[in-house]
């Protein structure tokens, strides 16, 4: 349309591919054709049939939450869709009603501020000893960095927990100023009459530091340590499948499973970029470890004898790539927001 007016108006051919940066001839055949180019319809191979199309608008509309990955296996089983998910889901998007979500406020803190910590619950029948045994792992991941340590126990106990805290805190280079978890019994013995919580004696005496503490989230408040929520479902649907694929030894340990979580620890979480920092996570973890306070002999005692993941390699921390503009927030906010 702006090359049929600015010719009407006395632009020549050559100033029009010009300046619309066009090849002469282009031009000229546009200006020649009474309307604009029309292109033939291509063959779409994924195209839903008709009783595709009414099957995905009866299971969307009366379950408007049910997962992609489930309609997308009842096309191929029932209708015998041979899409790829990829092009099921760019369809699926036109039809699912769209869902108004609550405003989130996301809370960011600086290196060396916070460590959120939580445990994983992983069943029963893993391979453990000579026989079987229900595993459990205590997460813990920087605020800052998002770099993550994992540490697996045979129960959750409050001797177990903080021991395993010790070590996650250990691994990760060093304990930050405070340690955000949820109000399991292993970390609080109950709540006060505003709800406030009654951390543990032995939880509030571990660190034997005023600058450091201990800290739990209000309850029914997840997302306050939704980072460490977010590592404990990678855990479930990255890690569990990435060890179906590794050699367990014939009789496999605690310390086994720990050596195969600090694997993938190095070899996947470490290496990726962050969606929400923007950072390498190695990268801002190697920053951040340089201000966390080492871990009290007394403490790392009881550890000594058990692996200790190695540094990353050398990693230059001048380069750094602009991401999304992420908000940095006291943490004196947080019982701001849960209020």
């Amino acid at each position: 349309m702006e090359l049929h007016v600015l010719h009407k108006h006395g632009w020549s051919i050559s100033a029009l591919a010009r300046e619309f940066g066009l090849n002469w001839r282009t031009v000229k055949r546009e200006v020649a054709s009474p309307g604009p180019r029309a292109y033939p319809a291509r063959d779409e191979p994924t195209a839903l049939t008709e009783a595709q199309l009414r099957h995905l608008e009866r299971r969307v509309t009366v379950c408007p939450s049910i997962r992609g990955t489930d309609l997308h296996a009842e096309l191929q089983r029932d209708y015998g869709y041979t899409g790829s998910y990829p092009a099921f889901a760019r369809k699926l998007r036109r039809l699912r009603p769209a869902q108004v979500r609550d405003p989130e406020i996301r809370f960011e803190t600086d290196a060396g501020i916070q460590t959120q910590a939580d445990w994983a619950l992983l069943g029963d029948g893993w391979p453990f000893g000579d026989g079987t045994s229900e595993l459990s792992a205590l997460v813990a991941i920087l605020g800052c960095s998002r770099a993550p340590a994992i540490r697996f126990a045979t129960d959750r106990t409050r001797a177990t927990s903080l021991d395993k805290l010790v070590a996650c805190c250990g691994d990760l280079g060093g304990v930050t100023r405070e340690i955000l978890t949820d109000r399991d019994p292993a970390f609080c013995v109950g709540s006060t009459s505003n709800g406030s919580a009654i951390l543990a004696p032995e939880w509030v005496d571990l660190w034997r530091c005023p600058e450091r503490g201990a800290r739990a989230c209000r309850p029914y408040r997840a997302q306050t340590k939704g980072k460490v929520e977010r590592m404990v479902r990678e855990l479930k649907e990255s890690f569990l499948p990435w060890l179906s694929g590794q050699i367990l030894p014939s009789k496999p340990t605690l310390a086994d499973y720990d050596a195969l979580a600090r694997h993938w620890i190095d070899e996947v979480v470490l290496t990726r970029r962050h969606r929400t920092t923007g950072r390498i996570v190695g990268e801002a973890w190697m920053e951040e470890r340089q201000l966390l306070t080492p871990i009290a002999p007394r403490l790392s005692a009881g550890t000594a004898d058990e692996l200790v993941r190695p540094a990353p390699l050398v990693i230059d921390l001048e380069q750094r790539r602009l991401g999304e503009y992420v908000q940095v927030r006291d943490l004196a906010e947080y019982e701001v927001a849960a209020l």
